[in-house]
């Protein structure tokens, strides 16, 4: 397997690092010539993730897959005098990530360019959709996305403990320490800075992409794990996925039956309901 290691530097002057894989016959088959992978919180591009299976299928059939980190890869990182990764990361810059990503794919001679996120990466790439948007991205897919609805959680069952976190965070907050870390439980156990809990997670809910869907102009895939169903971040996704492309014809979902976060041995399904989507989206839907 060929592996090319890449490298770009956004707007901001963050260098992120990531692998292109190029098939070697180039054809259009599913009217895309490369997929952008954005990984999930906390990983990076060199992880081992059913990306790495999806790529497979890709170059099978004519198209490149760049795996890339972006600002929110592995926990913690220092560069050039910031602290960054998932603890420290503002979801907004992702888009200087993104935009960066596709400046280089467009520089490499790559056309007909498909997103596809995973977990925090699929919050990203529906984000940058609703939000921004770019005329070079045909299609995307974004793979489990958590719903950071502030309401859903202090709802849930464990609504106390995550209240909790949220005060701890507003407090930090109002002492003028918007780095200082909390090891939250509520969705996950994870640390994070108070500025990065709160953006997620606290009422403005800025974040939550069901608000961005509507402003979504560019055919989008949403996929969910059924063992996801469950949890308080996906059972949202789960239970009003069907009713989306009724509501938003650009808009597409599927549930891939007996499917975990990490779509753990059901990569074929992922790919089989993905792929088929892929080969009837030829283009961007009309406005």
């Amino acid at each position: 397997m060929h592996v090319e290691l890449v490298s770009v530097t956004t707007s901001d002057n963050l260098s992120l690092h990531g692998y292109l894989r190029t098939p070697q016959a180039a054809k259009i088959d599913l009217g895309l010539d490369l997929v952008i992978c954005h990984h999930g919180v906390g990983s990076n591009f060199y992880t081992s993730s059913f990306f790495d299976r999806m790529g497979d299928e890709l170059l099978a059939r004519g198209c490149g897959i760049l795996r890339v980190n972006n600002r929110g890869h592995d926990e913690v990182f220092r560069t050039g005098g910031r602290t960054l990764g998932s603890a420290y990361e503002t979801l907004d810059d992702s888009r200087l990530d993104i935009t960066a990503w596709l400046d280089f794919a467009e520089a490499r001679g790559f056309h007909h360019v498909a997103l596809w996120g995973h977990s925090l990466g699929a919050v990203k790439t529906v984000y940058f959709l609703g939000v921004q948007d770019d005329p070079r991205i045909v299609c995307a897919v974004a793979s489990s996305p958590p719903r950071f609805n502030n309401a859903n959680y202090r709802g849930s069952l464990d609504g106390d403990r995550f209240q909790a976190d949220i005060q701890r965070a507003e407090s930090s907050m109002a002492a003028a320490q918007p780095d200082a870390l909390l090891d939250a439980r509520i969705p996950q156990q994870r640390w994070f800075s108070a500025r990065t809990y709160l953006e997620k997670y606290g009422p403005n809910t800025r974040f939550d992409y069901f608000q961005h869907l509507p402003n979504v102009r560019k055919p989008l895939l949403l996929t969910v794990g059924s063992l996801e169903a469950d949890d308080i971040s996906f059972t949202p996704l789960v239970e009003k996925g069907p009713e989306f492309n009724a509501r938003w014809p650009r808009i597409s979902f599927q549930n891939i039956q007996g499917a975990d976060h990490s779509y753990t041995s059901r990569t074929q399904e992922l790919w089989s309901g993905v792929s088929t989507w892929l080969s009837g989206t030829r283009a961007p839907v009309a406005a």
